[in-house]
């Protein structure tokens, strides 16, 4: 029984760094950069996107250096042999999440884009 729930709490501790996981990715999901309801020259336009990626660039960054203690927390509570194909696998698994978060972030950013650029959409509104 003691075994039984040992394993029951690694996996449960697993678990629950992937959900944080993806917790931090799922704020990744915003537009960048949001358009004002007035026209701004060209310039203030790009002042105005590198004002919004750089803050964007440093919460990406900052969430990274989080999901790299889930990671290791992971890590620790299981022991594992960190070349072992088992443990290759669940960081592997665990960077398909990031590229899956970091490329859902991009969609949302292009999509709002292409949203205020598609003429048929700007007619709706």
């Amino acid at each position: 029984m003691g075994i039984v729930k040992e394993v029951d709490d690694l996996v449960k501790k697993m678990k629950e760094n992937v959900k944080k996981m993806q917790e931090m990715m799922n704020l990744w999901k915003k537009p960048i950069f949001e358009r004002k309801n007035k026209p701004l020259a060209p310039e203030d336009v790009e002042n105005a996107h590198s004002s919004a990626v750089q803050p964007r660039f440093e919460d990406v960054k900052s969430q990274g250096k989080e999901i790299h203690k889930a990671i290791k927390d992971t890590a620790d509570a299981i022991k594992p042999d960190k070349k072992s194909e088992n443990w290759m696998a669940y960081v592997d698994y665990c960077n398909g999440l990031v590229i899956e978060g970091i490329t859902k972030g991009i969609q949302c950013s292009m999509n709002y884009l292409s949203e205020q650029i598609n003429i048929h959409y700007n007619k709706q509104n």
